[in-house]
Parts: structure tokens; C-alpha cells; sequence
């Protein structure tokens, strides 16, 4: 098979609406000079609250500064504690490092690779400020674990939902979980402004709070500082994207849920591999689909990345360093709680697969054939 002239399989793709649709959406904005956080955006913040069910959207320039804003808006003390799973991507923790808080580190589940609601449960001491899980790879945590320890503890739950819009848990739209929760509407993402965040809750006075907060904190008069915020607004012309967007997300999910199945079964065959679990109780956006190649598989994980890679198809190690081992945190206050066993075997043998809403059976299908012939025998 030669893959060197083949046509390049991204790992990742925006499938993005028509740019016509685009320029109609934002025309008029655009054409009265009111180009950040005008009508288009409200109404994607209205588009937002109801595919969620929550009560409040608020739109923010990225899923980061969304981060930041809702730890900020709670006013936590200084190296206060916060509950944290390392195997998430980093900008999960840059958001308690901004916030001078510390994170406390914490296990994933084995299978589901979301956070342990039992070792988050060891992790609550007298400093303990938040709980902070991620959803990972689109599919969420145990919200019903989760609050009953928030509860029990009267401590609250901030959810990094980043890759999570579109997910259900029992049912409900991921978004109406905890005091909020923070998406991301990047490139990588199944619904996509281009760049983006969105903050959603039930909590009126917190949204005001964000809401003022996104505009560095600005007073009613636009003069006076209430807050300490940031310039975190969302332009029009990227909520006209995620507007869009949006509206086809069960169409870009359903879309994603096929490719998987293909994979699925595609994996299947493979010794010593296994695939992210999926409880019943909940569903995943799709927005990556992660092989688990194990010590017994015929070719490590990065032999099958390199083989990936010689046949012009990209892959990426999702997530290669826990947080906690990388430059930027490991000499930073923390604590780890337990030895994190799960989190660093799906570190070590975790490797995304090419996936978007709009890959084609053909691009399937030349990422499982370079596959089988590295983890199956001849």
C-alpha cells in the first residue's frame, strides 16, 4: 500500500457552514459597526440556552477564558483546593493557576476515562474550595456521583465540558450540571464558532456576574470596574458561525456516532486493544475517538502512529503527559492523591484516530486498512 501519495486524513476537521449562510447571518451586524457581542451573539446565547435546557448562556472569545471567568466570578480564597483529574488537556489547570488556586490531582475510571468520583471523594480536605471534572474525549462524568458529593460536602461543581456540547447524561443535555459549565467552540470541536466558549448555568446571579466580567468587569455606565475581568467577548461574525453550527449539532453528532460504529468494529479484531466505555446512562459528542493500544497489541502505540503517519494520515497522542507531569505545573503547588495508575495507562496507550462530521467511508477505510495490517497477523 502506498500512502505517501495519498491525499492527507486529518485528525481533525471543522465541518463548517456554508459561508453564505454565514455572511447572511452576520450582514447586518456587520454592516451597523456592531461587530462584538450584538444581537447575533444574544442570539446564539438563546440558541444555546435552548439546546441545553440551561436557564443562562454566556458567550465568551474562548473556552479558556470562560475557565478563568467562572473560577474568578466565585472568589475563592488564595491557594484554596480544588479537585482536578490530570488526564485532561492542560488549559483545565491554567485556569486554577491564573486563579492562584491549587489543584489536586485525581484518578480516571479505567474504562470511561473520566474522572473517579471515589478518589475525588479521598481528595476533599479543609481547603477544598471546588470539584473540577472534565469530560473527556465528548463523553461527560457521573453528574449524579459528582453532586452527591457537592452536596453531601457543600462544596461546588464547575464542569470543563470543553468537548462536550451535545452530550446527554439520563437523558439532559450536558450544560445544566453544577453551579456551570464551560464548552468550547474551537476548530477541533464538533459544534464550532472557528474560536469561541460558552458558559452555561442555571444561577442568575453568576451569569450576570460573567456577562459583566467577559467586558473586563464594566459597571452598568460602561465606566465603573465592578470586577476583575478580561476582554473575553465573543465577535459576531464567530457567533454567527456558532450559531449555525449549532443548529445541525444532532445532525454533526449522528454523523460522528457512524464513523465510531465503524471503528468499533473495525477494533474489534485487534488483541491487546480497547476503545473508550460508554455507560448507558449517557452519550458522547464523538468529538475524538481514542484507540487504547495495550501492551498485548501486536504494535505499540506509537509504532501504529508511525505507520499512520507513513501512509499520510495524521493521529495525535491524546493526552501523552498527564497535567500534573508537564513543565508548566510539576514544580507548581499541588498535591496528588492516590498513585493515578489509570490516568497514566491511558496516557501511555491512548492514540486518537482521524474523525470529523464530515470524513468520508473511503477515509475510513484507508485509516482501518493501514490498521489491521500493524495489529493484526499476517
Amino acid at each position: 500500500m502506498d500512502g505517501s501519495a495519498s491525499e492527507l486524513i486529518p485528525v481533525t476537521r471543522p465541518t463548517l457552514p456554508d459561508i453564505a449562510r454565514v455572511q447572511a447571518t452576520v450582514a447586518e451586524s456587520y454592516q451597523a459597526g456592531m461587530v462584538t457581542t450584538g444581537a447575533v451573539v444574544r442570539l446564539f446565547e438563546e440558541e444555546i440556552e435552548k439546546f441545553t435546557g440551561a436557564k443562562h448562556a454566556v458567550a465568551v472569545s474562548d473556552c479558556t477564558s470562560g475557565l478563568i471567568l467562572a473560577f474568578a466570578a466565585h472568589l475563592f480564597p488564595r491557594d484554596g483546593e480544588v479537585i482536578v483529574p490530570s488526564f485532561t488537556f492542560s488549559a483545565t489547570v491554567l485556569a486554577l493557576i491564573w486563579n492562584r488556586l491549587t489543584p489536586v490531582y485525581v484518578d480516571c475510571l479505567a474504562g470511561s476515562m473520566t474522572v473517579d468520583p471515589e478518589e475525588a471523594l479521598k481528595a476533599i480536605s479543609a481547603k477544598t474550595v471546588a470539584i473540577y471534572p472534565a469530560g473527556v474525549f465528548g463523553l461527560p462524568p457521573d453528574y449524579d456521583a459528582l453532586t452527591e458529593i457537592s452536596e453531601r460536602y457543600g462544596i461546588p461543581l464547575i464542569f470543563d465540558s470543553a468537548q462536550g456540547l451535545g452530550s446527554t447524561y439520563k437523558d439532559r443535555r450536558a450544560g445544566v450540571f453544577g453551579r456551570c459549565e464551560v464548552f468550547s467552540l474551537s476548530p477541533t470541536k464538533v459544534v464550532t464558532a472557528i474560536e469561541g466558549g460558552m458558559v452555561t448555568t442555571n444561577d442568575s446571579e453568576l451569569a450576570g456576574k460573567l456577562q459583566a466580567m467577559r467586558d473586563y468587569g464594566k459597571g452598568p455606565d460602561g465606566e465603573d470596574m465592578l470586577y476583575n475581568g478580561l476582554s473575553a467577548r465573543m465577535s459576531e461574525l464567530h457567533a454567527a458561525v456558532g450559531l449555525l453550527s449549532v443548529r445541525d449539532a444532532d445532525a454533526l453528532i449522528a454523523a460522528r456516532h457512524r464513523l465510531i460504529r465503524g471503528y468499533r468494529g473495525t477494533v474489534s479484531r485487534f488483541r491487546g486493544c480497547r476503545v473508550q466505555e460508554t455507560p448507558s446512562d449517557r452519550t458522547s459528542t464523538g468529538n475524538y475517538f481514542s484507540l487504547r493500544i495495550g501492551p498485548d497489541a501486536l504494535t505499540d502505540r506509537d509504532g501504529v502512529a508511525r505507520a499512520l503517519a507513513a501512509h499520510n494520515i495524521q493521529t495525535k497522542r491524546y493526552y501523552v503527559t498527564p497535567v500534573h507531569m508537564q513543565t508548566a505545573f510539576r514544580n507548581m503547588p499541588h498535591r496528588i492523591v492516590g498513585g493515578l495508575l489509570n490516568t497514566l495507562a491511558a496516557a501511555r496507550e491512548s492514540l486518537v484516530l482521524p474523525l470529523y462530521s464530515h470524513m468520508t467511508d473511503e477515509q475510513q477505510d484507508r485509516v482501518s486498512a493501514v490498521l489491521s495490517s500493524v495489529l493484526t497477523n499476517p
